[in-house]
């Protein structure tokens, strides 16, 4: 009987490492990651000690990083957020651009599948020509993709953050005929599931924020009462 292929991956835009923890729990390895930001590669190095991990993306040519099965990358969603200015590829700090930095390595190590995650805006970003652009340069690498905006509440964890998730499989690989996403479950969430009652080592809120999220939920109250629209997102309840 043949043996599992134990696929190799690369993590772009590390972060913490959520593509990493993923794909470590599907018996697969991880030879290369990036990360901007040196307080997470520290944390990055102590939760998966001997992975090679570098700095910005942009300093590290292609060839130099290792052969891999996956890409995956949870490339910068400032560019796209509805909190932000949303420049898209035309960020004033490059950050949009970075998705060509991916585009660059597929064109040296071809992987069989990649893995992209962004925030849910990027779907309609620009009217949509910013996701036509990606699908687009993936397509002409020679993946079929497919991409699918999901959250953890729908799979009965209780955080509220939907993302667009972009699953790409070249075609001599198969394509997407045999992928789907998962379907959510939308088991009910209740956050006391996560929350330690006995723990003690917390941050209490500072008295300032106490005092935002009061006057928010009295204006949100109000609101219902009087049948007024809340102002629509992005809302910071301490600017408001």
């Amino acid at each position: 009987m043949p043996r599992k292929k134990k696929y190799t991956f690369i993590d772009l835009f590390a972060g913490l490492g959520g593509f990493h923890l993923a794909l470590k729990k599907l018996g697969y390895k991880c030879v290369f990651a990036s990360e901007l930001r040196e307080d997470l590669r520290n944390l990055y190095r102590i939760n998966f000690p001997g992975t090679r991990i570098e700095g910005d993306i942009t300093k590290i040519p292609p060839k130099d990083i290792p052969a891999h099965d996956i890409l995956c990358a949870g490339f910068p969603c400032q560019p796209f957020s509805q909190a932000g200015k949303r420049q898209g590829f035309n960020d004033d700090k490059d950050r949009g651009n970075l998705f060509y930095n991916i585009c660059d390595i597929l064109d040296v190590h071809h992987p069989q599948y990649v893995l992209l995650e962004n925030v849910a805006n990027l779907e309609g970003h620009d009217n949509g020509n910013t996701w036509n652009t990606i699908k687009n340069m993936l397509e002409e690498r020679d993946y079929e993709v497919r991409k699918q905006i999901l959250s953890p509440h729908q799979f009965g964890i209780p955080q509220h953050r939907k993302r667009i998730y972009i699953v790409g499989i070249r075609h001599d690989r198969g394509g997407l005929n045999i992928f789907h996403f998962p379907e959510p479950t939308n088991i009910p969430c209740d956050i006391h599931d996560i929350i330690d009652e006995n723990d003690n080592e917390y941050i209490p809120l500072k008295e300032d924020t106490r005092h935002y999220l009061e006057i928010w939920s009295e204006f949100v109250r109000l609101a219902a009462e009087n049948l007024c629209k809340p102002p629509g997102f992005p809302i910071w309840a301490m600017e408001f």
